[in-house]
């Protein structure tokens, strides 16, 4: 320290000015607040994925599943990696394309076999309505007749 004219003490640097108006202190109750504000923010987060990973184990393990294959392919594949996955990788992008095309051929059955055919349904209802005429005179020529068929 150096000091004025006045024989009194003047700060050199800042450090020391700081002391002297008892902002130092002051600095440091401010960070120590803060370090464990941030702790125990940190505490309670951790406390709340782990709630949130028991609530929803399923959406968890699809998140790390995406992840995974996020990572995953922006990783790139080393040469010996390629020639041994590469056949087996083939091999499952054809049975996949198979099984989608097999899938879309039995869901096409299914559609076409459940909506009947526009000629058998108006054959059916011509045979529905052939019956219900057939019941009208029946019934016209009981009336008229007096008498009831069995």
């Amino acid at each position: 320290m150096t000091t004025n004219g006045n024989n009194t003490p003047s700060p050199t640097n800042a450090t020391e000015a700081l002391a002297d108006n008892g902002t130092l202190a002051t600095l440091r109750d401010n960070a120590s607040h803060a370090y464990e504000s941030t702790r125990e923010s940190a505490a309670s987060a951790a406390a709340r994925a782990g709630e949130g990973i028991e609530a929803n184990p399923l959406a968890v393990l699809a998140g790390g599943i995406a992840l995974g294959a996020i990572i995953g392919a922006l990783i790139p594949r080393s040469e010996s990696e390629q020639k041994v996955l590469g056949p087996l990788g083939k091999r499952l992008s054809a049975t996949a394309a198979a099984a989608a095309v097999a899938a879309r051929e039995a869901g096409k059955e299914q559609l076409s076999s459940a909506i009947p055919d526009k000629d058998a349904a108006k054959d059916s209802l011509r045979k529905a309505f052939g019956t219900v005429v057939e019941a009208a005179k029946d019934g016209g020529k009981s009336a008229a007749t007096g008498s009831i068929s069995a």
